[in-house]
């Protein structure tokens, strides 16, 4: 009779605990309060960009996944209003390839920031060529509308 008693009581106490977290984990609200993303509007001063030493480097550990390595582009914010939204962009299209980052710029007034490209990763199969046209974008999201402050053509260098 005791054989069943352990496990019934451990699956009734999950249950309870399922049950119970669900409405108490959703009454907890973990996002930012206030302005939604994208709402307000700044002024962006683009202090540098990578332009030559952005690379695609091979993999060390196997896969031979050619990832994208360049120094990050860096920008002033000032006159912050709200909670406008900023997109850093490296797209190399003859490789269908586009590493994007976001950026909340809510609470950055007066800030310098360093902006990178998200990581990503590229099979060896696709990489056949020692260099490749890109194009690094920085775009600015001010309420309903999104306005591009820096457009640089670059090569991405190929390091096996």
């Amino acid at each position: 009779m005791t054989d069943w008693v352990v496990p019934t009581t451990f699956a009734l106490f999950v249950s309870i605990l399922a049950v119970a977290s669900g409405p108490l984990v959703s009454a907890v609200d973990v996002t930012q309060q206030g302005t939604p993303l994208g709402d307000g509007n700044t002024a962006v001063t683009v202090d540098s960009v990578p332009t030559e030493e952005v690379t695609l480097e091979q993999g060390r550990f196997g896969s031979g996944r050619y990832h994208l390595a360049a120094p990050p582009a860096a920008i002033t914010v000032d006159r912050v209003e709200g909670n406008p939204a900023l997109r850093y962009t490296v797209d190399i299209p003859s490789l269908w390839t586009t590493a994007t980052s976001r950026y909340e710029l809510a609470g950055t007034e007066g800030t310098r920031m360093e902006l990178r490209p998200e990581p990503i990763g590229i099979s060896p199969q696709r990489v056949d060529q020692d260099s490749y046209d890109a194009i690094l974008t920085i775009w600015i999201r001010e309420g309903d509308r999104e306005r591009q402050i820096l457009l640089e053509r670059i090569t991405i260098e190929v390091k096996p």
